[in-house]
């Protein structure tokens, strides 16, 4: 996952960047894959491929068994903000206001995906279908096999961004997603008009405006029960809401600049920032028991595995930490740009960078050896038994 397109002008390559024999320690390998930044990275589902996605408007498919790029994926006219995939499909999301699909086996274009009228920027796969979110103020559904589109949804004032799907609850094992008169689960999206909204597939309504942002919602996550929604904004704060009714439960505040990523973990809520902090939530009280430091930037990508906390930072930077004890564990360094998106498989991580590279680095054996930074405090009001949730 990452930060899917930062046009920040300070996430550029920086040759200036030092890195000591100690830094590389657990450094494998480096591909030199983009020749421009790379905005986004996802991996398949069985892990043996990793797409990228560009500032020089192409995806590469990387073989993580081969250890080689594969395919490049040419045909969008301006940079990539976001790319997904099926077992069988990619597709790109590009400031071009084209969606293009293409086949993961050899890396050929199978349809060209055209409705937007503006950048697309996030796209998110659910079964059969695919969601895009664009600054055209519209998301758009699309069949995945055939690659028409479905249902517009139409209410935002100003560009969307973070899109959520939703399942509801005791739904039949075996219901045809693709049956939007049908289906029942819920769509949220957010934008830059400072709300969320959450949509009724079939009608293509809206059926419940969040409000209560200053800024932009850039982030969005919801608990495994779908009642509550989490969204993270560019003012700074993440609110909690009730998702059938719309009222506000609770106000997080702590952060000093916007929240870009939300994930939740059991009964935990992770916050990524511009203020170069990941923060640890009780996502139902809001009180914060863990405040990860050590970044110099803002933390544009984050994942947690297995207990541990991995970030992404405009410091051209990625870190390991004990997501229980808040300890850096680990400092990945050698990228010359922003470490934009973040993927684990196994005991490798691979980081995708604007400096147009993928490093992969040891992972093993993250909660083992010395803190490389002492044990973070915990934040005012906290709980830290709450922390086992992670583990």
């Amino acid at each position: 996952m990452g930060s899917a397109g930062s046009k920040n002008s300070d996430s550029g390559s920086n040759s200036n960047v030092k890195v000591s024999k100690k830094d590389l320690q657990y450094f494998i390998s480096e591909v030199h894959c983009h020749e421009k930044g790379i905005n986004t990275m996802c991996m398949s589902s069985n892990g043996t491929v990793l797409i990228t996605g560009g500032e020089d408007c192409n995806a590469q498919i990387y073989d993580t068994e081969q250890e080689k790029v594969v395919s490049v994926l040419a045909g969008h006219e301006f940079y990539i903000n976001h790319v997904v995939c099926s077992d069988t499909y990619i597709f790109t999301a590009s400031a071009d206001k084209c969606i293009r699909k293409w086949r993961i086996d050899n890396g050929t274009c199978a349809k060209v995906m055209k409705g937007h009228t503006a950048a697309v920027n996030r796209l998110l796969i659910i079964e059969t279908l695919l969601f895009s979110s664009s600054y055209d103020r519209t998301i758009c559904c699309w069949d995945i096999v055939s690659g028409e589109c479905k249902a517009s949804y139409s209410g935002h004032k100003l560009g969307v961004y973070p899109l959520l799907y939703i399942p509801l609850p005791e739904q039949p094992f075996d219901r045809d997603y693709s049956d939007l008169e049908n289906n029942n689960d819920i769509l949220v999206s957010g934008s830059v008009d400072k709300t969320a909204k959450s949509w009724s597939l079939g009608s293509r309504e809206t059926i419940i405006t969040f409000r209560g942002h200053t800024g932009a919602v850039l982030c969005l996550a919801a608990d495994s029960q779908a009642k509550y929604l989490y969204t993270g904004s560019q003012d700074a704060t993440i609110r909690s809401f009730n998702l059938f009714t719309g009222e506000q439960l609770k106000v997080f505040e702590g952060h000093a600049a916007g929240v870009l990523q939300l994930q939740l973990v059991n009964r935990l809520l992770f916050s990524a920032s511009c203020d170069h902090t990941v923060r640890c939530w009780v996502a139902e009280i809001g009180d914060c028991t863990r405040i990860y430091k050590g970044h110099t930037h803002t933390i544009g990508c984050m994942v947690i595995v297995n207990g541990v906390l991995i970030t992404g930072s405009g410091d051209c930077t990625a870190r390991a930490y004990d997501a229980k004890s808040g300890a850096c564990k680990r400092i990945f360094k050698g990228h010359r740009g922003a470490v934009n998106a973040v993927v684990m498989r196994g005991t490798k991580l691979y980081t995708a960078s604007f400096d147009g590279s993928i490093r992969i680095w040891d992972a093993s054996k993250l909660k083992e050896g010395e803190d490389i930074v002492p044990e973070q405090p915990k934040a005012s009001g906290s709980t830290g038994s709450n922390l086992k949730d992670v583990v």
